[in-house]
């Protein structure tokens, strides 16, 4: 009597094939999350670094820098013009971007320096709210660009590096 050879796989054979594809989805699953929240902090990075340059060429312009964002772009306002209503969103809605008011630490009034910021959007401001507890993102008027990964929202935290972080930093 010949036996015939069945060919195919068996069960032992797709279970260690199943195992071995949810290992490596368990180790892929989150690096993709964490390059997908980094790539979505640049959005806040190019919002912030076309503000700056808006608040430049404002500054060339009026011979002062705006204190207000939102509104028809005016010398004698004071008015940058980047949306007409608040509040100003970056371009994938991940972001709202303001305008840091000068503080004890920071004391240099608007009208010669600014520091813009751009705070993680909510979905009731019309973002995206995909990066809430991200940190917020800095920008000045003298270029220095940085980021409160801790989201702590005090310069002199030290514990935490409020705005010590480069835009660079993971």
């Amino acid at each position: 009597m010949k036996y015939r050879r069945f060919t195919g796989f068996t069960l032992i054979e797709l279970m260690i094939v199943v195992v071995i594809i949810g290992v490596l989805a368990a180790i892929a699953y989150p690096a993709y999350t964490k390059y997908s929240v980094q790539t979505r902090r640049s959005d806040a990075q190019i919002a912030l670094t076309q503000a700056a340059a808006a608040q430049e060429k404002f500054y060339s312009d009026c011979s002062t820098y705006a204190d207000t964002l939102v509104g028809t772009r005016s010398c004698a306002g004071g008015v940058l013009g980047l949306a007409t209503a608040a509040p100003v969103l970056s371009p994938s809605l991940h972001y709202v971007v303001t305008l840091v008011a000068p503080t004890a630490s920071a004391p240099c009034p608007i009208t010669r320096c600014f520091s813009m910021q751009a705070t993680p959007a909510t979905k009731a401001q019309g973002g995206t709210g995909l990066q809430i507890g991200n940190g917020k993102l800095r920008i000045t008027s003298t270029g220095a660009k940085s980021w409160d990964k801790g989201n702590t929202g005090s310069p002199a935290d030290s514990a935490h590096g409020s705005y010590a972080q480069k835009w660079t930093d993971k």
